[in-house]
């Protein structure tokens, strides 16, 4: 009986045993077909692209992941040709590959300090000791200039000190290697897309913005060919709306478009109006500057030249930033950029009670940040609105005596807000553009942007004197006397905060 009972024991630890063994093997052989659950693919899918994967049905999604690269980019031509899709997620199994182009820069160069300063025993990030041959051997020199100077120096110094071309070229190359490990890693995402003719195109949305190279801020002649793939980013502002999804912003192609300004005050709402204008156009706006913040937001005509007439407007503050802001007052229309912008621009005006305010924390918190409380208060407070409310008088009276009056369009920023459809079309007729519904509607319904400094009520919202008050209103009142003499549209008065507006006005 005891040996009945251990023999069918021994049967049913068998059976388990090889039960578990059959589903072990199972397992293993869908797991080498490709075969992942859904649930597990979510985990290791990253936070942006869950959000982009909702966005798509649920079939398309799971095709999509099991697919390869080919596969993405056979399934983005087919849709490209129906023209109902210009945007594809691209979705994938493994994580993807993470990078730090400033840290790829320095391992670069480390490694080019290495084999220049072979006995050098450690090198630091800003700096590199030389090998010098014989201190007592007299100056080194290339090209009949001095190499560098004795001891340490910072990478900044040693591009000062090197004239030789051939120190530019090799900083060209350090260069060329960083963009082309760049391009790599763009390609194993999915955001470089390989056409059947050759060509690439970079793929940007919000949720993944690129790496605009810094070094791009010059005629495009100079451009090497490997740097022109730069011009063919295609970048989708509303991906995760189903019908605005399919519109993208590009560049145009080299001196098809004018060139023509987009000129305010700081803090005016520039940089919300280059998105809107991206929007309703498809085609970037360009800056004067090179703001890599502003690359960042997907804004990346800033960083091509504003001469390059690959870009829909060109952004310009005049001589109310930078060195225009320090020179005497008869000098300053010179830096205003009316020549570079064929004495044409939209001129955009806002509340100068908000547009100073707005000055002062771009100055003290970047395009998203706030300045603290006390930088606006006391002398320092004082001195800065008598300089800024003249400034704002001085730029578009600049403007508005000084260019004909049929090459400028006057905006106000509180009209915009309140009208904003009327304004959009105002800015297509203006620009020459066929005024596009779609692109309209999507630029009205996502029209907030990335650029709104939110904070709590304080003093930052009211922070003038009465005396401070006149100051600005002075400045308003001659400013509303030009823009009618120019037949230009007034200022909206009774909707500026700060300022008492009277019917007589």
């Amino acid at each position: 009986m005891v040996r009945h009972v251990r023999c069918s024991f021994s049967k049913i630890i068998i059976g388990v045993i090889v039960f578990t063994s059959a589903v072990i093997f199972v397992k293993f052989i869908l797991k080498s077909k490709g075969s992942v659950p859904d649930n597990i693919l979510e985990k290791i899918l990253p936070a942006n692209e869950r959000k982009l994967k909702s966005a798509l049905p649920k079939n398309d999604v799971n095709l999509m992941i099991q697919n390869n690269l080919a596969d993405i980019k056979d399934k983005l031509a087919k849709e490209a040709s129906k023209d109902d899709a210009e945007f594809i997620d691209i979705l994938r199994v493994k994580p993807k590959v993470s990078f730090s182009m400033s840290s790829t820069l320095d391992k670069l160069l480390e490694d080019e300090r290495k084999i220049h300063n072979k006995n050098i025993k450690s090198l630091t990030q800003d700096q590199v000791q030389l090998n010098w041959p014989n201190a007592n051997a007299g100056s080194t020199n290339v090209g009949g200039g001095e190499l560098v100077p004795n001891g340490p120096s910072n990478l900044s110094s040693l591009k000062a000190s090197l004239k030789d071309p051939s120190f530019v070229q090799k900083i060209r190359q350090l260069e060329d290697r960083r963009q082309d490990l760049y391009l790599s890693i763009l390609k194993k995402r999915g955001q470089l897309i390989t056409h059947d003719d050759g060509s690439q195109t970079i793929v940007s949305y919000p949720q993944v913005p690129l790496k605009f190279p810094n070094n791009l801020k010059r005629d495009l002649n100079d451009w090497s060919k490997r740097e022109k793939v730069w011009l063919n980013i295609s970048h989708f502002p509303w991906p995760l709306d189903e019908t605005c999804r399919k519109y993208s912003v590009t560049f145009a192609k080299p001196k098809s478009i004018p060139i023509i300004g987009l000129a305010s005050y700081p803090s005016s709402g520039n940089t919300w109006l280059r998105y809107l204008i991206e929007g309703i156009t498809g085609h970037y706006t360009g800056s004067m500057y090179n703001d890599i913040s502003l690359r960042k937001k997907g804004l990346y005509g800033e960083g091509v030249p504003s001469n390059s007439g690959v870009v829909v407007t060109i952004k310009t503050h005049g001589h109310t930033t930078e060195k225009g802001a320090h020179i005497p007052r008869p000098n300053q229309i010179d830096y205003n950029h009316h020549a570079e912008v064929n004495h044409s621009a939209i001129l955009l005006i806002r509340n100068p009670f908000n547009a100073i305010i707005g000055h002062r924390n771009l100055d003290q918190g970047g395009h998203t940040g706030l300045a603290k409380e006390d930088q606006f208060v006391g002398p320092g407070w004082q001195e800065f609105v008598e300089i800024k409310a003249q400034a704002w008088l001085n730029f578009y009276s600049d403007w508005l005596e000084n260019n004909p009056t049929e090459n400028i369009l006057v905006l106000h920023y509180e009209n915009i807000k309140q009208s904003l459809k009327f304004s959009l079309r105002k800015i297509a007729g203006f620009l020459s553009f066929e005024e596009h519904q779609g692109r309209i509607d999507c630029t009205i319904q996502f029209q907030t942007g990335q650029f709104k400094r939110k904070h709590k009520e304080d003093i930052r919202d009211n922070p003038y004197t009465d005396e401070q008050k006149e100051i600005i209103a002075s400045s308003i009142r001659k400013l509303n006397k030009i823009l009618k003499r120019y037949q230009k549209e007034s200022l909206p008065l009774q909707k500026y905060e700060h300022y008492k507006f009277t019917s007589e006005e």
